[in-house]
C-alpha cells in the first residue's frame, strides 16, 4: 500500500496551501529540485568539466522516459517547451497536403504551428467528431486531456481511427503525462509532446518530444544545428547530412538543467507507479465530485482526468476569494478548474468545499 501522506512530503509547496492548480503548473518534487540543484552545483564548483558526464545523464533520462512511453530512445528529443516540439512536428509533416483536424477550444500551442504555416484547419465541435473525420484530413492534432474541459481522449480508439484512415496523429500530453499511463507501443501515434512543469512536476524548461522514427528519415528535420549532424563532433561545416534520430531536433546542447529535473521527477513517478497514481487521482476525483454535488454546484466535466470544471457566476472573483483562504484553483471560461493530483489529500478537498 502506498503511503500517500509520505508522498505528500516530497512536495513542500503543499504545506501552507491547498494546491489544486496542477493543470496550470504543478509544484516541483523534492527529487526534481535535488537533481537540478546538483547539476548547478557541479557547474558552479567545477565549470564546464562535466560536459561528457552531463551528456551521459541526458542519455540515461532519455532511455528511462522511452521505456515509460514504450518507444526507443532515438525517437525522443528534449526541448525547452511543448510549442517548440509541435513546430518541429509541423515542419516534419509539411509535405502532407490535407487538412489538419483540431478541436474547438483546443490550446493554441496545438493549432498555431499549423495555421502559421498556411495549413487548412478543420475545427471539430467535440471529440465525437473524430469518428467521422473528413476525407481531406491528413493530420489530427489534439490534446490527450483538454485543458478547458478536462475531457480525456480515448487514445487507443483515436489511434485506431487514424491508422485505418492513414491520418497522422499528433498528441499534446501536457495535461496527462505524469497522471495517466501512456503506452505508445500499444497505442501508436506519430508524435507526442508534453511540458514537464504540470503533472510531471519537473518545473519549467523541459518538454520531451516523441517522433515516430519513420518521420525522421529521408532529408531529416528542417531546422538544424551542430548536434543535428550524424557525428556532431566532426564539426564539418560543409556537410549537408543530418541525423535521422530525434536528437537532431535539439539542434545544439541539450537543456541540461531541465533534463536533470525531469530525471528526478521520473524517479518519484516510477517509484509510486503511474497505475497507482492514476487510481489515486480517480479516487480523489470521485470524492470531489460527490462533495460538489452535495453543495449543489454544477460539475461541467466528465470523469476520467485530473481536471474538474465547476460552473460559477464570476470565475475570476471566485478564484481570488478562494486564494484568500489559501485554496488555489484557476479560472477557465465560465467556471473554475480544479486539478487534483496524487499528492493531494481528502483534507484538501474538504477545505476546498468549506471555502467554496
Amino acid at each position: 500500500m502506498t503511503d500517500w501522506s509520505e508522498i505528500r512530503t516530497h512536495f513542500p509547496a503543499l504545506e501552507a496551501q491547498v494546491y489544486l492548480n496542477t493543470a496550470g503548473g504543478g509544484p516541483m518534487s523534492r527529487e526534481a529540485v535535488e537533481a537540478v540543484r546538483h547539476y548547478y552545483d557541479e557547474f558552479y564548483e567545477h565549470g564546464d568539466t562535466g560536459w561528457e558526464f552531463w551528456l551521459g545523464r541526458v542519455e540515461s533520462v532519455r532511455a528511462r522516459l522511452a521505456r515509460m512511453l514504450g518507444v526507443t530512445p532515438d525517437e525522443v528529443a528534449f526541448l525547452a517547451n511543448a510549442s517548440s516540439g509541435l513546430n518541429h512536428v509541423a515542419d516534419l509533416l509539411a509535405g502532407d497536403d490535407g487538412t489538419v483536424a483540431v478541436l474547438d477550444g483546443e490550446f493554441p500551442s496545438v493549432t498555431f504551428p499549423w495555421s502559421s504555416r498556411g495549413r487548412r484547419l478543420h475545427f471539430m465541435k467535440s471529440t465525437a467528431a473524430i469518428e467521422d473525420l473528413p476525407s481531406s484530413t491528413s493530420v489530427l492534432a489534439v490534446s490527450h486531456v483538454q485543458y478547458q474541459t478536462g475531457e480525456r481522449l480515448d487514445l487507443a480508439r483515436v489511434s485506431e481511427i487514424c491508422a485505418a484512415r492513414d491520418v497522422r496523429l499528433v498528441v499534446d500530453a501536457t495535461q496527462s503525462f505524469g497522471v495517466h499511463p501512456i503506452d505508445l507501443a500499444a497505442t501508436p501515434v506519430d508524435a507526442l509532446v508534453f511540458s514537464g512543469y504540470k503533472w510531471a512536476n519537473a518545473g519549467y524548461g523541459i518538454a520531451p518530444l516523441y517522433v515516430r522514427r519513420s518521420l525522421l528519415g529521408g532529408s531529416g528535420p528542417r531546422s538544424a544545428g551542430w548536434r543535428s549532424a550524424p557525428e556532431p563532433y566532426d564539426l564539418d561545416e560543409r556537410s549537408t547530412e543530418l541525423t535521422t534520430t530525434a536528437r537532431g531536433l535539439e539542434l545544439g546542447h541539450p537543456p541540461f538543467a531541465g533534463v536533470a529535473s525531469l530525471g528526478g521527477a521520473l524517479e518519484l513517478i516510477e517509484q509510486v507507479g503511474l497505475e497507482a497514481i492514476d487510481a489515486r487521482v480517480q479516487s480523489l476525483q470521485e470524492s470531489l465530485r460527490r462533495g460538489l454535488h452535495d453543495k449543489r454546484l454544477e460539475v461541467r466535466s466528465k470523469p476520467g482526468s485530473g481536471i474538474t470544471m465547476v460552473g460559477v457566476d464570476d470565475p475570476v472573483a471566485t478564484v481570488g476569494r478562494l486564494a484568500e483562504t489559501n485554496v488555489l484553483v484557476s479560472a477557465r471560461g465560465a467556471g473554475i478548474r480544479i486539478s487534483v493530483h496524487y499528492y493531494n489529500s481528502e483534507r484538501d478537498l474538504e477545505q476546498l468545499l468549506e471555502s467554496i
